[in-house]
């Protein structure tokens, strides 16, 4: 995708998710080293014309400093609208929505039911601890300590209805349309 593309795709996000702004600066901090990693990995391993002249042989290379910026803006882009898609879909039905996409893998043998529980448990268990800092062994001793009710997960199957492959192949269209421009 070029970096028009991608700046149209990230205005699109914020006048679509423009409730989630606020969370923009927490995503940027906490996935702040692999913003600076990837920047500089990009910056400093891409041969080119300095982007500094002032430093000389030691400067970054600057189409690795406009890949570096691209990649960042990608990297935001994609926490953003999944932080976006997390918060509005809460937990119940994320969980729900992942039993649906693993129950295809039951034909193989693979514990759908099994595995959606414990993926659920362990967020309901990061985030009941998300406040708090303490030590491991305490933390995994008893990590629903501060729960008056005990942990639940209700998985109720949904079928599989003609607007969900409508939607799927308009997803599918546009991506390969991206791809393609």
């Amino acid at each position: 995708m070029s970096f028009f593309g991608l700046v149209l795709c990230g205005a699109l996000a914020v006048l679509v998710c423009h409730r989630h702004l606020v969370g923009a600066r927490r995503i940027v901090w906490r996935a702040r080293w692999v913003f600076l990693l990837l920047g500089i990995g990009y910056a400093y391993n891409l041969p080119g014309p300095p982007g500094i002249a002032l430093l000389g042989g030691y400067s970054p290379s600057l189409p690795g400093l406009k890949l570096g910026a691209t990649e960042m803006l990608r990297l935001f882009l994609l926490l953003w609208l999944l932080d976006g898609l997390v918060i509005s879909m809460g937990g119940n039905a994320l969980m729900n929505g992942l039993y649906g996409l693993l129950s295809i893998f039951r034909r193989v043998g693979f514990p759908v039911e099994r595995t959606t529980v414990r993926l659920g448990l362990t967020l309901q268990a990061m985030e009941g601890n998300l406040g708090k800092r303490r030590r491991l062994r305490e933390a995994l001793a008893n990590p629903f300590e501060d729960q008056a009710v005990a942990p639940h997960i209700n998985l109720t199957p949904r079928p599989w209805r003609a607007a969900d492959t409508a939607i799927l192949i308009a997803a599918l269209a546009a991506l390969i349309g991206v791809w393609y421009a």
